[in-house]
């Protein structure tokens, strides 16, 4: 069961990082041709500053999620040097539980925030403000299945070294 999760956790690592890098990349080429539509053309392009603002939420909630993964997100670093490792486990045993509970209160009011503005359409493009929202429904749900195969993997014997393994991999092929 925890190499499954780590499997499953490992591409779900890989392909948020390929989704964040692409949306980065369409934003940046979303706003030049918006810039030079705007000056060179004199046309103006709404619905390409719609897209690149959906485009920017989804990117900061998916990276968001990613960090989450890494442990990254939330830390308390001052604990860090201070404690010992057993210590430190505990912490961050505690840290992920109060991090899900965040989780979950955060995904019962987007959900609900997505019902009072669902209706509602953005002026240029006429998508759904669900698209928006729905933005934080699934950082949500990203970090809790993140969260989850931290504390499974981790109360498995060896499973925290399969993730210390992972963690120092992912270090070594981050730029």
């Amino acid at each position: 069961m925890s190499s499954v999760l780590v499997r499953v956790g490992d591409a779900l690592r890989l392909i948020l990082g390929l989704l964040v890098g692409a949306a980065l990349f369409a934003i940046v080429l979303l706003v030049c041709v918006q810039v030079f539509s705007r000056y060179f053309l004199g046309a103006p392009t709404p619905q390409l500053a719609e897209i690149s603002r959906i485009l920017f939420i989804w990117m900061s909630f998916l990276g968001a999620g990613l960090l989450v993964s890494r442990r990254e997100l939330i830390v308390i670093d001052l604990l860090h040097d201070r404690l010992s490792k057993g210590y430190l486990g505990r912490l961050n045993v505690l840290v992920d539980l109060a991090t899900a509970v965040f989780l979950v209160i955060l995904a019962i009011y987007a959900r609900h925030l997505m019902i009072v503005v669902g209706q509602k359409i953005a002026p240029a493009t006429g998508i759904s403000f669900d698209w928006f929202y729905g933005a934080l429904l699934g950082f949500c749900g990203l970090g809790l299945v993140f969260i989850i195969e931290r504390l499974v993997v981790g109360a498995t014997s060896g499973g925290q070294a399969r993730l210390d393994q992972g963690a120092a991999a992912r270090e070594e092929t981050a730029p």
